[in-house]
């Protein structure tokens, strides 16, 4: 049986990013575009091309690149924007 959690993500500046449900223990290291509960910044419900970076709405720093993992839209997050979480 696998385990979910939910996860607050926030950028490194405190702006929140999303609602995440996290299905794999360890560090957030992708976002499967599919598993984003909320999108509280606006920044992955728009439409998203792969290989598209996305950047904080308050800072400005990239967060995250778009790419298709495992045949899934997903965000590759960049850990040193993104505070870390660990389940």
């Amino acid at each position: 049986m696998t385990e979910t959690r939910i996860i607050d993500v926030e950028c490194q500046c405190g702006q929140e990013l999303a609602r995440y449900k996290k299905v794999k223990r360890g560090s957030l290291q992708k976002m499967y575009l599919d598993m984003i509960l909320e999108d509280r910044a606006g920044i992955f419900s728009k439409r998203l091309e792969n290989g598209e970076n996305l950047f904080c709405p308050n800072c400005q720093k990239r967060i995250a690149t778009v790419y298709m993992i495992h045949g899934r839209p997903a965000a590759k997050v960049n850990h040193g924007v993104v505070k870390g979480i660990r389940t």
